[in-house]
């Protein structure tokens, strides 16, 4: 009874859905602008990823879409950032799945009926919830990896289908039971090496490296950084603000840590009264 009760949620995707238009040319230009400005240190990685989307349009596409790119760099530098806010800009939803230490592949293909932990996969849940446009996040794919000898599967052979178009338009989940449709939806992947990820997947990518940013971006990362904050606390924008001395302590930092020291900052009882709202 409760598989049936489950199962009855997912008779909705038998249904034609809408997918996302393609934005204008103007729309996709302005777009790629406003990632330019926030993340300056990865120009190269963005014409990668907005080059595709621009050609597509050029040529009469009518729905927006891309090949799944893997952005590749150290820790630190962004790339999960940059793709989220990509997805806020193109206006679709985004899940983000952590694949470090994934082991096998019950995330991307969900779990047989009959035990306990059965579900459809996150692939197919998120599109349940939200529709077939929907931005994945696959992060740190470099780290997952099935056991050998282990009967759970790879994880990243388990992408093989899902990035490969024409598979994707039949990707099967075991709890389901059925054939899928999820080509529609946008894959980025992200890595900090090449080194651990296998050759026919990287066959299925378009690679773009995102170095580390530098101190001369500093500034950049300390606002993104506050209106992050802004968008997670649900405050107005423009209501955290740091002095100049307070932004010259965070030159240098990587974002994670001036992330930290930002917190810290707004957070200092001595600003009190500067940080309360009246």
């Amino acid at each position: 009874r409760s598989d049936n009760d489950l199962l009855t949620q997912y008779e909705v995707l038998r249904k034609p859905t809408a997918l996302a238009a393609m934005p204008s040319l103007d729309r996709i230009e302005a777009i790629q602008e406003a990632m330019k400005r926030e993340f300056p240190w990865a120009q190269a990685a963005l014409e990668t990823i907005m080059s595709e989307i621009r050609a597509r349009k050029r040529f009469g596409s009518k729905v927006l879409g891309m090949q799944p790119v893997l952005l590749c760099g150290p820790p630190g530098s962004g790339k999960s950032r940059l793709s989220q806010r990509l997805s806020e800009l193109l206006e679709i939803p985004s899940t983000v799945i952590n694949m470090a230490g994934m082991t096998d592949t019950k995330t991307l293909k969900g779990v047989t009926r009959g035990w306990s932990s059965n579900r459809p996969s996150r692939i197919v849940e998120s599109v349940l919830r939200t529709g077939p446009s929907h931005l994945f996040l696959l992060d740190e794919v470099d780290k997952a990896h099935g056991y050998n000898g282990g009967n759970g599967g790879d994880p990243q052979e388990a992408l093989l289908d899902l990035l490969e178009p024409l598979n994707a338009r039949r990707y099967g989940d075991v709890f389901l039971q059925t054939e899928c449709d999820v080509s529609h939806c946008l894959y980025i992947l992200t890595a900090n090496s090449l080194s651990r990820i296998s050759e026919p997947l990287l066959s299925r990518l378009s690679l773009a490296y995102v170095p580390a940013p530098g101190p001369e971006y500093s500034l950049t990362i300390a606002h993104g950084i506050l209106r992050d904050l802004e968008k997670t606390w649900r405050i107005p924008e423009g209501a955290l603000q740091l002095d100049p001395p307070e932004m010259r302590k965070l030159t240098g930092l990587s974002p994670r840590e001036m992330r930290r020291a930002v917190l810290a900052i707004v957070g200092d009882s001595a600003d009190l009264k500067r940080f309360t709202l009246h």
